[in-house]
């Protein structure tokens, strides 16, 4: 009965709001998602691995990604990491070694305080039980935000910035590789090539979110 109380005076204080709609939802609802946003989410359907994503970036996903990113909104991880373990469901996750994140630069990370895609990266290693290979994969100098930059030069934006500290953990090792948005791809793929110099056998892109063709749509 106490601990009832505590949970009802805990939600009074700090409400259980929608990750998208940053709207208060009702109390019996905890899954972080209101049902008006989950039956807009445009979910990804029909993608494989290597390639894999849990919905499409667009007008109500970007707002929820970059209240994450940039206005200390963390609590998303756990929502967002759930909803990645949930897509995760439908393959072989034995077959992984390690999950290992888009890394964000040292320097940027500490004056942020966190990075979004190790949070998330985070939350998803506790639900599936594939171990987080931290701090290994590198951004060796800081670049712009690929938001920032052109579509014709995002490439050589993150050109040759990743790089891998201690190559024997990765040796023969299958990756799951973890980042929020998908875009261009650059990003991303750069890594898997930094892992895949340093020895690592397969890897699989996984991401939170991607700009897609509405024909991989769940619609």
């Amino acid at each position: 009965m106490v601990l009832k109380i505590l949970n009802n005076i805990l939600d009074f204080i700090y409400p259980n709001k929608c990750v998208f709609c940053d709207e208060v939802m009702p109390l019996n609802e905890k899954d972080g998602i209101c049902k008006y946003c989950y039956s807009d989410i445009d979910f990804i359907i029909g993608d494989k691995e290597p390639n894999l994503s849990v919905f499409c970036y667009d007008d109500i996903t970007r707002h929820s990604i970059l209240r994450l990113k940039y206005y200390n909104r963390r609590d998303y991880a756990k929502v967002f990491g759930r909803m990645m373990y949930n897509k995760l469901l439908k393959v072989d996750m034995k077959k992984y070694d390690y999950i290992i994140c888009v890394p964000m630069y040292i320097k940027k990370k500490k004056k942020r305080g966190y990075d979004q895609a190790e949070l998330i990266a985070e939350e998803l290693s506790k639900l599936c039980g594939i171990p987080i290979e931290k701090d290994n994969l590198i951004r060796n100098k800081d670049t712009l935000p690929q938001s920032k930059v052109s579509f014709e030069d995002r490439a050589k934006n993150v050109e040759g910035v990743f790089e891998v500290v201690n190559k024997d953990t990765l040796k023969d090792k299958n990756i799951l590789l973890v980042d929020d948005i998908y875009t261009t791809g650059n990003t991303i793929n750069y890594c898997g090539r930094a892992l895949r110099d340093a020895g690592a056998n397969k890897i699989c892109y996984f991401t939170l979110s991607k700009v897609v063709h509405k024909k991989y749509l769940d619609i």
